[in-house]
């Protein structure tokens, strides 16, 4: 089952080492995902640039590059902009959450977060993705098929 493969990579970026740890815990405890942490959105973005990430789970308050800042960046990268981000914050207040939206994140995840939550929210997010990209590429060999029967 695509949930189950270790294909799917998830990076998880957290100032906060014990967010990072836990977050990796649960996960591996749940899925047989290749898991990556990064203490800050740079060191983050240097990593989407080097491995092929599924799903982000980002901090919104960081340091130097806050979640947002490191969303823009990865939303400006033709390569990893359609990347999916569920973003994790201890508070999100209206302008963050709107801001962030406009960004096209998948989900919030409110900290501390409980396992059985992360867990649900990450397997929904990869499903819809992994549907999503199903479709386009059936919608892009109908088309093909498409063109290839037009009478001329």
């Amino acid at each position: 089952m695509i949930l189950e493969d270790k294909s799917i990579t998830v990076l998880i970026i957290d100032d906060d080492e014990i967010n990072r740890q836990m977050a990796e815990m649960i996960l591996k405890k749940n899925f047989d995902y290749r898991i990556l942490t990064a203490e800050s959105g740079m060191r983050g973005y240097e990593l989407m640039q080097n491995q092929t990430v599924h799903l982000v789970l980002l901090d919104v308050s960081m340091p130097v590059w806050d979640g947002l800042k490191t969303l823009q960046f990865i939303r400006s990268n033709e390569k990893l902009k359609n990347t999916p981000v569920i973003m994790l914050t201890a508070a999100a207040d209206r302008e963050t959450v709107v801001k962030a939206s406009s960004y096209g994140v998948k989900d919030y995840l409110r900290k501390p977060f409980l396992p059985d939550e992360l867990t649900a929210r990450v397997a929904k997010v990869i499903w819809d993705n992994w549907l999503q990209q199903d479709f386009d590429s059936l919608e892009s060999d109908l088309d093909a098929l498409l063109k290839s029967v037009e009478i001329k």
